[in-house]
């Protein structure tokens, strides 16, 4: 068997305040201009964060990701704004996240993308609003050739 790409995806998502704002509540990257969801049938293999300048917020602000059916399912939690400093980066299992990380038996899961809700890609700010902050978000997957 082999795969339709020859190996991995990367599919890349940004969350920028000065172009996506700071307000509590979710963003879907994957709606951006240029950007798409991950394909219904991929398999999700790992997530990764990497704030390319420190995020900041008047209040307790926090940051998680996910998809649209769990909203911090690659973050673990959400991620409070003091610890979101530049360069700063989160895999999902350092955090237990859910669709990531089997917390009770110590291993990484793969991801089944079985529908469009699967496949979105979203930014949850929570608590308080941002104020500044930049974070690349890495989504490595493959896309099996039997469907």
């Amino acid at each position: 068997m082999s795969f339709k790409n020859n190996g991995v995806q990367v599919q890349e998502y940004v969350y920028d305040f000065d172009v996506d704002g700071g307000a509590v509540g979710e963003i879907d990257l994957s709606a951006k201009a240029n950007k798409s969801a991950i394909p219904v049938g991929a398999l999700i293999k790992r997530v990764t964060c990497l704030v390319k300048s420190a995020f900041t917020s008047g209040g307790a602000a926090t940051l998680s990701w996910g998809n649209e059916d769990d909203g911090d399912g690659y973050s673990g939690s959400a991620i409070a704004v003091g610890s979101l400093t530049a360069n700063a980066s989160f895999n999902g299992y350092d955090n237990a996240a859910a669709l990531l990380w089997d917390d009770t038996n110590d291993h990484p899961l793969d991801v089944y993308v079985a529908d469009a809700n699967d496949g979105k890609f979203e930014v949850n700010i929570g608590t308080a609003a941002m104020t500044a902050g930049k974070a690349v978000f890495l989504v490595e997957y493959y896309m099996p050739e039997a469907q």
